[in-house]
C-alpha cells in the first residue's frame, strides 16, 4: 500500500527544488557522467537485490568491482577493506570512484525511501 499517492517524481514534486535536485542527480551522475551507465545499472539492480546479480563469481573484471563496492557501501563497510581499495584504483580514476561511490549512496538512500513509501523497489533508477 502507497502511504503517499503518487509517482516518486509526483511526490518529488511536492517540494520543487527536491523534484529539480533530483532530476539533476539523475540525469548527470546517476544515468550519465564519467562511469559506464550500464556499470551503475548493474549496482542499483544489486541494490534492488535482484538475484542475478547475488553471485559476484558470476562477474569479472569491472562489474564485479562495482558489485563489491555496492555491497561494501550498502550493507558491509568492513569488506572495503586495502585490497578492494587496490583492486578499484587499478580499475577506476579517482574521479570515476567519487562518481560511483555518489551513485551508489544516492541510489541506496533513494531506493530505501521508496519503499517506505510503499512504491515497489526499482532495480533502476524511477
Amino acid at each position: 500500500m502507497a502511504h503517499l499517492r503518487g509517482t516518486a517524481d509526483e511526490i518529488r514534486a511536492r517540494v520543487p527544488p527536491v523534484l529539480d535536485a533530483w532530476q539533476y542527480m539523475r540525469d548527470n551522475v546517476l544515468r550519465e557522467g564519467l562511469v559506464e551507465p550500464e556499470l551503475k545499472r548493474l549496482a542499483f539492480r544489486y541494490l534492488a537485490e535482484d538475484p542475478e546479480t547475488a553471485d559476484f563469481e558470476r562477474f569479472e573484471g569491472r562489474e564485479r568491482l562495482v558489485l563489491e563496492w555496492a555491497h561494501a557501501i550498502a550493507w558491509d563497510s568492513d569488506c572495503a577493506d586495502d585490497a578492494l581499495w587496490e583492486r578499484l584504483h587499478a580499475s577506476f580514476s579517482e574521479p570515476e570512484l567519487v562518481e560511483l561511490g555518489c551513485a551508489i549512496g544516492f541510489a541506496l538512500g533513494q531506493q530505501h525511501w521508496e519503499r517506505t513509501l510503499g512504491l515497489p523497489p526499482h532495480a533502476g533508477i524511477s
